[in-house]
């Protein structure tokens, strides 16, 4: 610096000022500052006015359109806003959200939000749509896209999140004015741990069975049962013996309708029963664990449940492990109450497998005709009845009007209380003596030609 007095006074303090902009942009100072031409991205934040998204996701009620159930969300978007989120994955709040997608490429994570609106794919963008661990810069993304189909918005990240880290999500709508924001910001957490998917249950020869009892069937009121039933080697129907004939028989006056075939040790044989029932036991230990029932901790890296008691009522925020599941093998050491709703969420893969299993009892909580309140299980974003399991090591109950969804693998008795509705198998005596109880209830096997629509 001594050479600086040499020069002319306008060309020293030009070389100055210059001397100090180039040392401050080479991290001068204590490197507090940048080195100059590196790119650095700003951490990703929620922008002044954004508004958190619905945590509600539609609800599929049998028979019926998706419809969107009647809560109106603490935060929404200005009524201004040409284009609204009604719904994301994972939701505002999960604390227990997967790691990665099943099927996207190299373990990534894909995220998305339902809109509501006309939109512009143009307009869904990696600068619109953007994803980060709080207090850090947006992730690069593998993808931004638009589901025009869907009506979503779909963000995919290159690699799995972190585990047990908390995510902030960004997107920013069309907004008519510049002062109005339409931005929508949400934050999730991942799971400490991958959540493990547990694989396909393979039915075998149980295939097209709706019913499997070892010990009878009972039945009040006008019952029906769409897929084949098996009574071995108890066959009788309200104390009466089936015989011979492929259906309930006299049944004592109460006889269920059914869209199949009864078969029983003498229809058509004995042979053909003990088959069918053999594949059912199969499929019931296939999910447990070697040293037998109870069935809590079985298929290895169960998640265990936090109570006993799951669910809530409809239109309550979405909570990981208590209403909203993803797929994978949930435990719980004792009994399993099921109350209000649970949502199933397959998150886009159709081959999602969803597993319950109680050490003793299942029961699902009575309830009342809608729009009362009573017992639903919700399977969302491509989630199929097919591919759910309840596993009780004892009984089961479906309570009153229940709207059931699921395969019910129990080690004694199946009870339907009184308009309870299944989609879903039903099979009673695993392991012990079990009897079907119904009254007044329609049983479907999954995707069988007569089942409700949206039962598959």
């Amino acid at each position: 610096m001594q050479k600086l007095k040499w020069a002319p006074p306008k060309l020293a303090l030009y070389v100055t000022l210059s001397l100090a902009v180039s040392l401050s942009g080479c991290g001068g100072g204590g490197g507090q500052a940048p080195i100059l031409g590196a790119d650095v991205k700003p951490v990703l934040v929620a922008p002044p006015g954004a508004v958190a998204p619905p945590v509600v996701p539609p609800v599929v009620l049998p028979g019926g359109p998706a419809v969107v159930p009647p809560v109106v969300p603490p935060v929404v978007q200005p009524t201004a806003c040409p284009v609204t989120v009604t719904f994301t994955d994972p939701t505002d709040g999960n604390q227990n959200a997967p790691t990665s997608t099943t099927a996207v490429a190299n373990g990534g994570k894909r995220v998305t939000a339902t809109l509501a609106g006309t939109v512009d794919p143009a307009t869904i963008n990696a600068s619109t749509f953007r994803m980060a661990q709080t207090g850090q810069p947006p992730l690069t993304p593998a993808s931004v896209s638009y589901d025009a189909v869907a009506g979503t918005a779909v963000l995919v990240t290159a690699a799995p999140l972190a585990a047990n880290t908390n995510y902030l999500v960004v997107l920013d709508t069309p907004s008519p004015a510049p002062a109005l924001v339409c931005a929508v910001a949400w934050n999730f957490k991942t799971a400490a741990l991958p959540i493990v998917v547990p694989p396909p249950v393979n039915f075998g020869a149980a295939a097209s069975f709706a019913l499997s009892a070892t010990a009878g069937v009972a039945n009040t009121g006008a019952t029906l049962i769409n897929g084949d039933a098996v009574l071995n080697p108890n066959d009788t129907c309200n104390s009466v013996p089936v015989g011979g004939s492929g259906v309930f028989g006299l049944c004592g006056g109460a006889t269920p309708g059914i869209n199949g075939t009864v078969v029983t040790p003498t229809f058509p044989n004995t042979t053909r029963a003990q088959q069918v029932t053999d594949a059912l036991r199969a499929a019931y230990l296939a999910i447990t664990p070697p040293a037998g029932p109870p069935a809590a901790g079985s298929l290895g890296g169960g998640t265990p449940l936090a109570t006993t008691s799951i669910g809530a009522p409809s239109g309550n925020v979405m909570v990981a492990g208590l209403n909203y599941f993803v797929a994978g093998t949930y435990t719980s050491g004792s009994t399993l109450t099921v109350a209000g709703d649970v949502t199933l969420d397959a998150q886009g893969n159709p081959n999602a497998v969803f597993v319950f299993q109680a050490g003793s009892a299942i029961t699902a909580l009575p309830g009342a005709p809608s729009p009362a309140p009573h017992t639903r299980i919700v399977l969302v974003n491509g989630a199929k009845a097919s591919n759910v399991f309840w596993q009780a090591g004892s009984s089961a109950t479906i309570g009153n009007y229940a709207e059931w969804y699921g395969n019910v693998l129990a080690g004694a008795d199946i009870t339907l209380q009184t308009s309870a509705v299944s989609c879903g198998r039903m099979f009673a005596g695993a392991f012990t003596s079990g009897a079907l109880v119904f009254d007044t209830n329609t049983v479907s096997l999954p995707g069988h030609l007569q089942a409700p629509a949206g039962c598959n």
